[in-house]
């Protein structure tokens, strides 16, 4: 009896553990949902696609303009970027000739052309994405990570677009020559995970 009595008591924790690990798994996945087609799951989309056409169409409406702004914003960080890549530091305060700081900026001109592309292919899911597409989805894991990595590369490629030019900015200023700059570069940073951190506690 005592040995049964410890093995249940040894259990709890663990059965704790998992509900806690699954409970954050699933606040996780519906977060990311919102997110990305601002609805917590694949049910509640399907249950919108079938029953309410006029929400359906206001929220492909939203996903495609938010797709349109991410090829716009994309397509300038091309164009910038491009020109850092061509024109020498015209000053010492940051300098980008640097290795660090042109890896950085010709990996932020990648991703953001890898963000128009895939924000493109998108639009094109979009416009023919229905109920038919989110069945799909459920039915088959291929399909469902397929679905999933499509809407999230184009935010991701933007993301790291934006991170790869802010760690150009960073190594240029670096190996520049005035402390004020790089003062004011640290104090950037800070602002940055700050930021990242409010954001992802607002979202949690």
């Amino acid at each position: 009896m005592e040995e049964e009595y410890t093995l249940i008591v040894c259990d709890r924790p663990a059965d704790a553990y998992r509900k806690k690990a699954l409970s954050f798994m699933q606040q996780f996945r519906r977060c990311a949902f919102l997110i990305l087609l601002g609805t917590p799951s694949l049910e509640s989309l399907l249950r919108l696609s079938e029953k309410d056409e006029k929400e359906w169409l206001k929220l492909k409406d939203r996903l495609t303009q938010r797709t349109i702004n991410i090829n716009v914003v994309g397509a300038l960080a091309v164009a910038s970027s491009s020109s850092f890549l061509t024109t020498p530091s015209p000053t010492r305060f940051a300098n980008w000739d640097r290795e660090f700081p042109y890896f950085c900026i010709a990996a932020s001109n990648g991703s953001a052309m890898l963000a128009v592309i895939s924000g493109l292919g998108l639009l094109i899911f979009l416009n023919v994405m229905g109920p038919e597409s989110i069945k799909a989805a459920q039915k088959s894991t291929f399909r469902f990570v397929i679905l999933v990595t499509l809407l999230m590369m184009p935010l991701t490629f933007l993301s790291a677009s934006s991170l790869s030019a802010g760690l150009a900015w960073i190594g240029a200023v670096w190996f520049g020559d005035k402390i004020w700059m790089k003062l004011a570069v640290s104090t950037g940073c800070a602002l940055f995970v700050l930021t990242l951190f409010v954001i992802t506690a607002a979202l949690y």
